[in-house]
């Protein structure tokens, strides 16, 4: 069940948003970055937020830093300032 996974999937970001203390603008670009990490080293999206949440500290901070870097682009400021509108009305 795809919307469950999902679920989850939210449910185990938060947690590492919150493990490593990540704002709400950079943690908005997490999914992203977990997914294509996660291609790339031919894991899921799940085995690879739990991998960065509880095994290795270097992968959570190494995460954070590509979600930052997202966050801070020109599209990342879109994109947040795009979600604020949107909670604010």
């Amino acid at each position: 069940n795809k919307e469950k996974e999902m679920s989850v999937l939210v449910n185990e970001i938060q947690v590492f948003a919150t493990k490593f203390g990540v704002p709400p603008a950079v943690a908005m670009m997490l999914p992203a970055v977990f997914n294509q990490g996660a291609e790339e080293v031919g894991m899921t999206t799940s085995e690879l937020v739990k991998l960065a949440t509880y095994g290795e500290e270097e992968l959570g901070h190494y995460v954070v830093t590509i979600a930052e870097e997202a966050a801070n682009s020109e599209l990342g400021k879109e994109v947040w300032a795009e979600f604020e509108e949107k909670e604010n009305g």
